[in-house]
């Protein structure tokens, strides 16, 4: 019984908190999606304009590479990185323009290449401290999975959500304890494509973890 509620809050839970209608974590019975990382993208509307810049980067053979994993950002999370930069050309010329077709095919290569690793990366291979992989343009990045102290007394264990982290600065700030690096929760983990496993992230991240400049 207890099983059943823990379902029911996580998607209770991460769905009240979102304020998108995009992707949701937990629950899902078949997470095999049957077919390409890339065709995945493509065919669902919250993901398809990931899957055009994939499309212009000419990187769709990298991401349907066997044992693949994409931390996937979301059609808002490239909608909210065109606003940031289209807010800061604005500062200097009012009538500034910027659309995804302004970034090149080799700033697109850089950019998506933060999000795919060359390794299977699903739940099980992630651990509460974190830990640092490389991503295939050579960055790192700290992913994890860590328990969310929510519904206590309610339920056994506590639900726990896949984090991808971006470094500031010269250190990793420690899991616990962020300040400048850039921490975005997982709304859905664990997805399983032919190829590999699809992780998408949270709406209100900036893609290729863009800071606006005050």
């Amino acid at each position: 019984m207890k099983n059943t509620i823990l379902l029911l809050l996580t998607l209770f839970g991460l769905y009240s908190c979102s304020n998108d209608d995009y992707l949701v974590d937990g629950g899902i019975a078949d997470p095999n999606v049957k077919m390409s990382t890339y065709d995945f993208l493509k065919s669902n509307k919250q993901l398809d304009t990931l899957a055009l810049l994939i499309d212009k980067a000419k990187m769709i053979d990298v991401v349907n590479s066997k044992s693949t994993t994409f931390f996937a950002p979301n059609n808002l999370s490239i909608k909210n990185y065109v606003n940031a930069i289209l807010s800061q050309k604005r500062k200097i010329d009012p009538t500034a323009s910027f659309t995804i077709n302004d970034i090149t095919e080799a700033e697109l290569k850089v950019m998506l290449g933060g999000y795919i690793f060359n390794q299977v990366l699903d739940r099980s291979k992630l651990v509460k401290q974190g830990k640092i992989y490389v991503a295939i343009n050579g960055e790192e990045r700290l992913l994890s999975l860590e328990p969310v102290e929510e519904y206590t007394g309610q339920l056994d264990n506590f639900p726990e959500y896949v984090y991808y982290t971006f470094k500031v600065g010269a250190d990793w700030d420690a899991t616990d304890d962020i300040v400048d690096d850039k921490k975005t929760v997982v709304r859905t983990s664990n997805l399983v494509s032919t190829n590999g496993i699809i992780h998408v992230l949270q709406g209100n991240h900036i893609f290729s973890n863009y800071i606006p400049i005050p």
